[in-house]
């Protein structure tokens, strides 16, 4: 198994320096120049949470609790049914190199097992520095914890999404209430599908673009989130299609081409599992 997987490693790097006259070490350094950045992230955003001391009951200060760490936790649950801290990495539905050749299996294996469980990892760890601080009743040190709730809480959940909008042999015409709301909302999916990729090419640095649904104006919107903002607490809007423009996401197939990876991921959106979350958000909101 490790052999074939080496062989596959090995054909891809040369297709590689064929497509694009670049020795695969360097696109191999540039890869993970890319990756570290969000590694670092991560890394950083763990020492941050260590570095949290939480008071001693009666020391600590009384104030109010941030809402926003009930509303990540609540969307968690939403989305995975996990109870909080207790997070794991969600098993994709499909093989690593199914994707391909959009998307290829390399940086979907790197992606699944080292990023999001990353996020995760860290999750875990600020929930339970959490639970001591409201043991201690310490408000100030619960609030310090949201932006690390916030960032790897993000991270599980818009990852979560993030897979199950793709599917292998995906992509295609649209069906379903997804394409008529599409058609009202953005005018033809055309309209759609170009102030999409505009956004998601357009995200300055590391985030999100977005297909979310407004329950109050019971339409659709697009919107994009930096870094890993969960798009409901950033926007008010229910996601339904998400894309990860980090360029660990697209670098060693795309190098610095983001256009062309955002093009790409029409190929295997699964606009079933997008027309579900559609319908299952308009149901929640009463329309």
């Amino acid at each position: 198994m490790a052999e074939a997987k080496e062989a596959y490693i090995s054909i891809l790097e040369k297709k590689l320096a064929e497509l694009t006259g670049i020795e695969v070490d360097q696109i191999k350094k540039n890869q993970f120049a890319n990756a570290a950045d969000e590694a670092v992230a991560i890394r950083e955003m763990a020492s941050y949470v260590e570095g949290i001391v939480v008071q001693q009951a009666g020391v600590a200060q009384a104030g109010t609790v941030s809402p926003q760490i009930a509303q990540m936790f609540a969307h968690i649950n939403a989305e995975l049914g996990e109870e909080r801290g207790a997070h794991a990495l969600p098993p994709l539905k499909y093989d690593f190199n199914a994707l391909e050749p959009h998307i290829s299996g390399m940086i979907m294996e790197i992606h699944h097992t080292k990023h999001h469980q990353g996020y995760i990892n860290n999750l875990i760890a600020a929930t339970k520095k959490l639970v001591e601080a409201e043991a201690a009743n310490d408000v100030s040190a619960m609030n310090a914890l949201l932006p690390a709730i916030k960032f790897n809480g993000g991270g599980h959940l818009n990852h979560t999404i993030f897979w199950t909008n793709m599917a292998p042999d995906a992509g295609g015409e649209l069906q379903g209430a997804v394409a008529q709301a599409i058609d009202e909302s953005f005018g033809s999916f055309q309209s759609f599908k170009d102030k999409f990729s505009a956004a998601s090419v357009g995200v300055k640095g590391s985030g999100w673009g977005w297909l979310g649904y407004c329950p109050n104006q019971n339409k659709l919107e697009i919107a994009t989130c930096q870094n890993q903002d969960p798009l409901q607490i950033t926007h008010g809007l229910v996601p339904l299609l998400g894309l990860d423009v980090w360029e660990h996401a697209y670098y060693l197939q795309y190098k610095n081409l983001r256009a062309d990876y955002v093009k790409a991921f029409f190929n295997v959106i699964n606009w079933e599992n997008v027309n579900e979350r559609y319908e299952n958000a308009r149901k929640n909101a009463g329309h």
